[in-house]
């Protein structure tokens, strides 16, 4: 956030510094619930102008700048809160959702729920203001506030906002997964610098170097980019196989990590941490397991009283998931799969063969065929020889030859 402008009265201020101060927390930006229209403000201390101590640091990510980059404490009035009350008031953690645009402060503005990357309603609910009340003191929630944001930019407001915090990097530095090891460039580099760096951070309660700050807040842009893409949401609590535990995932499988509380009927309960499967066992003689997961995002248009553009800022709220002891396991089915092997014979292709058998050269034979006629047998006649006859002689009377053979 850059240029805040102080629109209250200074006394207005003082009153909201004494609530940081005095009142009590209310559990991991859970205490809503909020719903479309409600208003809150956004803090900063009225002499200084600092935001909440120990949630940002002061510099620059890539080539953008901006006085502070980290969580920003908002203070959500619920339904049924009185004007001019603060015991009722709730604690949050907001993000700007809009490089490039000052933020107002000290002035009730409308959240409305809105569609969030998932990867980032996990980053803006698991590093909201429980995480920070648990870790702000010894300065290291500015480490992920701080990367928070930063994925905020890259992947919601410049694409969302044309804003060009990570667009405008070149070699592939645009793209947060590639951030692994990554050495900033120092503050004193000639553009185009990359990572975070500051001539002086000044972080609340940081007990390291400057530098150590700025080298670890640059590692953990890819480092929770790799954990939100793990952890997005929505969540889901169920019975597990068996009734022997619970399971916890994400939207994009289950989610090793996270602490699952068992209610065994004493004041805390047991706390157990999902393995790697999301998997928490029941502990003996509990009766209900519950997650915080992350819900809905709401986000104001942040503008002043007299409509000048504020920074839009983005608040996201947990839920309970709560499962029973008594749910029923799931029915679990058992799959017989069959193997059938087939065999396929292959038969060989049929090979004509054809033989070509030449028929022996042939000695042309000369059948000669004798056809043998006997002579027909003759019969001799005797006849006697009378006087001449003066009349013609008469014809031989011959019978007709027989053929054999």
């Amino acid at each position: 956030m850059r240029n805040r402008r102080l629109l209250l009265p200074v006394v207005a201020c003082l009153a909201v510094t004494a609530f940081v101060a005095a009142a009590a927390p209310s559990s991991a930006d859970h205490g809503g619930p909020f719903h479309d229209g409600d208003v809150a403000l956004l803090y900063a201390n009225p002499l200084s102008g600092d935001g909440l101590q120990g949630a940002h640091l002061d510099g620059f990510v890539n080539e953008y700048g901006t006085s502070q980059i980290g969580g920003i404490g908002v203070y959500h009035r619920p339904v049924g809160c009185p004007v001019g009350e603060i015991d009722c008031l709730i604690q949050h953690i907001g993000y700007c959702t809009e490089a490039d645009v000052p933020a107002v402060v000290f002035q009730y503005n409308p959240y409305y729920e809105v569609p969030l990357d998932p990867r980032l309603s996990y980053l803006t609910w698991k590093y909201g203001f429980s995480y920070y009340m648990d870790n702000y003191d010894d300065g290291s929630a500015i480490i992920p506030m701080a990367a928070t944001q930063a994925l905020v930019w890259a992947w919601h407001s410049d694409p969302e906002t044309s804003s060009t915090v990570f667009s405008g990097v070149a070699g592939g530095l645009d793209d947060p997964f590639n951030w692994d090891g990554l050495t900033p460039s120092a503050n004193g580099d000639t553009a185009p610098r990359v990572g975070f760096h500051s001539a002086d951070p000044n972080p609340s309660y940081w007990t390291g170097t400057d530098q150590a700050l700025l080298d670890q807040a640059t590692q953990a842009v890819y480092d929770l980019a790799v954990e939100a893409t793990a952890k997005a949401g929505p969540w889901t609590l169920s019975q597990g196989v068996g009734a022997t535990g619970v399971v916890l995932a994400g939207a994009n499988g289950l989610i090793e990590g996270e602490t699952v509380n068992f209610d065994d009927g004493s004041a805390n309960g047991i706390d157990v941490v999902t393995d790697v499967n999301g998997f928490a066992a029941w502990p003996a003689g509990t009766t209900t397991a519950t997650a915080e997961g992350p819900a809905g995002s709401y986000e104001t248009p942040g503008n002043d009283s007299e409509g000048g553009e504020g920074q839009n800022v983005i608040v996201t709220v947990g839920e309970d998931l709560v499962v029973n002891f008594t749910d029923p396991a799931p029915t679990t089915t058992t799959t017989t799969t069959t193997t059938t092997t087939t065999t396929t014979t292959t038969a060989a292709p049929t090979t004509t063969t054809t033989i070509v058998v030449e028929a022996p050269e042939q000695t042309p034979t000369t059948t000669t065929t004798t056809i043998v006629v006997e002579a027909p047998e003759q019969t001799t006649t005797t006849v006697a020889v009378s006087p001449p006859d003066t009349s013609p002689p008469a014809s031989p009377e011959i019978e007709s030859p027989s053929l054999t053979g």
